[in-house]
């Protein structure tokens, strides 16, 4: 190797430390030279804002120019003095122009849990950091901001406000979430981050910034798991809902529900919105069963947990425990699966029943002893109120006080002469209460209390006459008595002197004119059947047992004796018989009488041609 070739391998290495060594010296310098110049000229620049547009980003011996000229001149002449100046290699031209936007359009995107991006436009008037400092101070602890709007003319008044409001929402939303201003319409759209955040997203919406209004969409609950919901009841009727409601339409569904079942009684709303009811479950078909199920709480809760249904507590009677476990048995709602039933019922106490009468209507409320007691108060009423619904809701159960059923039966004919009013039996106190169509009927259902309950029983009655009509004189009178009889008959089956109950539509209408006419009387005429008519057969009565043991030696009944018994009968069915016609007078006065017509007001009539009659006769006359 030559001594030349051996001096350039000894060099390499000095020449080489040189190198490392001046480095340090030399970088800042070609830094200084290649941004010194260029931040010059950005901080020559000036936006409406106060503040240099220009932003200047070194890439190796590139200039990157950033920002948004507030003219196109302004913005030519910025690149034209970057690119007299010799440092750089080149400048890359990132620089816009600030424009008229319409729509102003600005958003927060949520990315992450730990950024959120701005895009869209800022108002050009605002500098880029003070908008910067004040989002930051909204923001939770851990959570960055990147703003990549861009500067434009055309924002909104109160545009920093509504931004502000905007991003305290999105801050509460998962990923995913956006905030958006379009001019002056706010949309939020994700799904909360809590329970708590979506409550809080749901009051701040009611009161969006003054001059804005919220566009279509809404942000969505948040999702729990397990999905849970619970209405509690208290001894005094209370209802009590917690847990988690899916909707505000469901919400409001179950409010009404609670409040029809609290009839009056204080309902308080616990729940919160949230998603994760069960997929499948329909949430009306949930809610109704629920509530029918709760009808059967006297102190207890339904509970919804995940998917199975729930009930617990004391029931309010009997009757109900087995009624639950039925409702939580059979058809279900579609996704809805069987939790635990474990209800308690004790005596009822204070033991009560009503029978109310109001308009054409006749409701049977509270607790019976059983099917058969329940069976005997129904046909006792029905003679009362032959044209009336009759509507059974009374429940059985334990604890009834001795003779309840005799109470209420004996209570039946009193209601049935009242314009309306009910009957209330608790524990031993029979009360009826009501309003009579004269005050006549009041005094004397008034005066029946002490024969009207049974022994060990107290008897209550608060009946009063309803105000009197007006009074029509002499002529309206037999007007309106008249038409009441232009169309209607009244005529009693063949042999019979029962009122039937075609009858009483006419019968009421006469006593309730009575009221308007106190100086004429009511004469009643009854009829005689057409002849040939053949009376209702009469019931067979029991053919007498023969004594024990003498079976065999009884005596053979006589066919002749017999068939002359037949004819006499059948000669005595064909006499007239005489007392028909007042029987059936007096049936129907006996029901005026008992519907308020004063005594000398009502009254059998003349009987000279009760042989011709067909159909019962009314007329008026003047009362005495």
């Amino acid at each position: 190797m030559s001594l030349r070739s051996l001096g350039w391998l000894t060099g390499l290495p000095v020449l080489a430390g040189l190198g490392f060594g001046t480095v340090p010296w030399i970088e800042p310098g070609l830094d200084r030279d290649l941004t010194g110049a260029a931040v010059a000229v950005a901080t020559a620049t000036s936006s409406e804002a106060g503040e240099p547009w220009l932003r200047i980003e070194r890439r190796g011996r590139d200039l990157v120019a950033l920002g948004e000229a507030p003219t196109p001149a302004e913005r030519d002449a910025a690149l034209d003095r970057l690119a007299d100046l010799s440092g750089p290699r080149r400048i890359i031209d990132r620089v816009g122009v600030i424009g008229e936007q319409s729509p102003f359009v600005w958003s927060a995107a949520r990315r992450d849990d730990d950024r959120i991006d701005l895009l869209g436009y800022r108002p050009a008037e605002t500098r880029r950091s003070v908008l910067t400092e004040r989002f930051g101070a909204i923001l939770p602890e851990g959570v960055t901001l990147r703003d990549h709007a861009r500067a434009a003319r055309g924002a909104p008044t109160g545009f920093a406000e509504a931004a502000d409001f905007l991003l305290r929402q999105v801050v509460r939303l998962g990923p995913g979430a956006t905030a958006s201003l379009r001019d002056r319409t706010l949309t939020l759209q994700g799904e909360a981050a809590s329970v708590d955040a979506y409550e809080a997203v749901r009051a701040d919406l009611a009161r969006p910034p003054a001059g804005f209004v919220l566009g279509d969409g809404a942000p969505e609950p948040a999702t729990v798991k397990p999905f849970t919901w619970a209405a509690a009841r208290a001894p005094d009727g209370s209802i009590r809902l917690s847990g988690h409601t899916v909707s505000e339409a469901e919400r409001a569904a179950i409010l009404g529900a609670a409040r029809a079942l609290a009839n009056g009684a204080p309902v308080e709303d616990a729940m919160r919105t949230a998603r994760g009811l069960p997929a499948g479950v329909d949430a009306r078909a949930l809610t109704e069963r629920a509530f029918a199920a709760l009808a059967l709480v006297r102190d207890g809760s339904v509970t919804l947990e995940g998917s199975a249904l729930s009930v617990r507590g004391a029931a309010i009677d009997a009757q109900a425990v087995q009624e639950a476990d039925a409702l939580t048995t059979g058809s279900l709602p579609d996704g809805v699966t069987r939790g635990s039933v474990d209800l308690t019922a004790s005596p009822v106490s204070p033991y009560v029943v009503g029978i109310r009468r109001a308009g054409e209507t006749v409701t049977l409320t509270g607790h019976l002893p059983d099917p058969a007691s329940r069976a005997a108060l129904l046909a006792a009423l029905r003679p009362h109120f032959f044209g009336e619904r009759i509507l059974d809701r009374t429940r059985l159960a334990e604890g009834a006080p001795p003779d309840l059923v005799q109470a209420l039966q004996a209570a039946a004919a009193p209601l049935g002469q009242l314009a309306a009013g009910e009957v209330t039996a608790s524990d031993r106190v029979l009360r009826i209460a009501g309003e009579s169509l004269y005050p006549e009927s009041a005094r004397r259902l008034s005066g029946t209390a002490d024969r009207l309950a049974p022994p060990g029983w107290r008897a209550e009655i608060a009946v009063k006459a309803r105000d009197a009509p007006a009074l029509l004189d002499d002529a309206a009178c037999r007007t309106a008595f008249d038409a009441r009889l232009a169309t209607r008959t009244v005529r009693f089956a063949p042999g019979s002197a029962d009122l039937q109950p075609d009858f009483y539509p006419l019968l009421d209408d006469l006593a309730a004119l009575a009221r308007s006419c106190p100086d004429e009387r009511i004469e009643v005429a009854g009829h005689v059947d057409p002849p040939g008519t053949a009376p209702p057969p009469a019931p067979k009565p029991p053919a007498p047992a023969a004594p024990k043991g003498k079976a065999a030696n009884a005596k053979k009944p006589d066919p002749k004796a017999a068939e002359k018994a037949g004819e006499e009968k059948a000669a005595e069915a064909a006499m007239p018989d005489v007392g028909l016609p007042q029987r059936r007078a007096a049936a129907i006065v006996d029901y005026l009488l008992k519907a308020g017509v004063p005594a000398q007001r009502v009254g059998p009539g003349p009987a000279e041609t009760m042989a011709e009659r067909r159909a019962v006769a009314f007329a008026l006359s003047r009362a005495r």
